[in-house]
């Protein structure tokens, strides 16, 4: 994956995953509910995908949104999607759309509004003739994390690190999620964030994980630490049999945030994506 408007930082170094159990002698358990009314979720009639939405846009944004939902897009004028996928490791396992207002261009380009976020995974397969490929064991993943984070009225700061999905441990005995997500000041991202969730509800019927989540975001201008809490919403693709070494799991999610700390109003809105650690270069 790429950032349109920044170049990306060195691929993740490729990590041991964990393993997971078979279950193949059990029927598919109902699952985890998981519930995140700060998105849209469902499945995609094109493709079958589960797709994550968080839509910030208004009724005055609908022509530019249609512009963009145009089989041969045009990006119009003022606007921009963010992310193009181009890795290979995530080539045709997920789609990730960020739709932003943006002042300048090139290397002067800045993001002024988020309009849109969304991710679309292909679809999670832990059944096979009614039986499950996996019922027990812990799973690990790892990816890039994407932020844009707004205080106090200020521009808004675009954040990024191809290390910082640092972890999502998928707990198939417990159906439940801990996910680890940062990004830093270094290079191209501007503000420092990150997530630490632990036992979010992870369904191991649809690949469905998130919940409640509190973002903490760093002012670059001061020693304070904004902690607000939002809202995390992701989805598991592909399936958790191993293959030379690997097991088949992809994941893609957004994330958001919003409230007053002290006075200061932050927002923030977020995609991050992964994969077997030791599938990535």
């Amino acid at each position: 994956m790429r950032l349109i408007w920044a170049a990306m930082g060195p691929i993740l170094l490729a990590l041991l995953s964990g393993c997971g159990g078979q279950g193949d002698e059990a029927p598919l358990p109902e699952g985890a509910e998981v519930t995140t009314p700060a998105f849209e979720s469902y499945t995609t009639n094109d493709s079958g995908f589960s797709r994550v939405r968080r839509d910030n846009s208004t009724d005055a944004d609908a022509t530019v949104i249609a512009q963009f939902e145009d089989a041969n897009p045009n990006d119009p004028a003022g606007y921009r999607s963010l992310i193009a996928l181009s890795d290979k490791v995530y080539a045709g396992s997920m789609t990730i759309e960020v739709l932003a207002e943006v002042a300048g261009t090139g290397g002067t380009e800045t993001v002024t509004r988020v309009l849109r976020l969304t991710a679309d995974q292909a679809p999670f397969q832990n059944e096979q003739n009614g039986k499950l490929v996996s019922a027990t064991g812990t799973y690990y993943l790892r990816g890039q994390n994407f932020v844009w984070a707004a205080i106090d009225g200020e521009p808004i700061r675009s954040g990024s690190d191809s290390n910082g999905l640092v972890d999502l441990v998928l707990n198939f005995d417990t159906q439940t999620a801990d996910i680890n997500l940062r990004t830093g000041v270094t290079g191209t991202s501007e503000v420092r964030t990150e997530i630490a969730a632990d036992k979010l509800p992870f369904n191991i019927r649809s690949g469905a994980y998130g919940g409640d989540i509190t973002v903490q975001v760093w002012d670059p201008d001061s020693s304070t630490i904004f902690a607000i809490d939002g809202s995390l919403r992701g989805n598991i693709g592909g399936t958790p049999a191993y293959e030379d070494s690997l097991h088949g799991m992809t994941t893609s999610g957004v994330y958001t945030a919003e409230g007053t700390v002290e006075g200061t109003a932050v927002m923030v809105d977020g995609v991050f994506v992964g994969a077997d650690p030791n599938a990535l270069p």
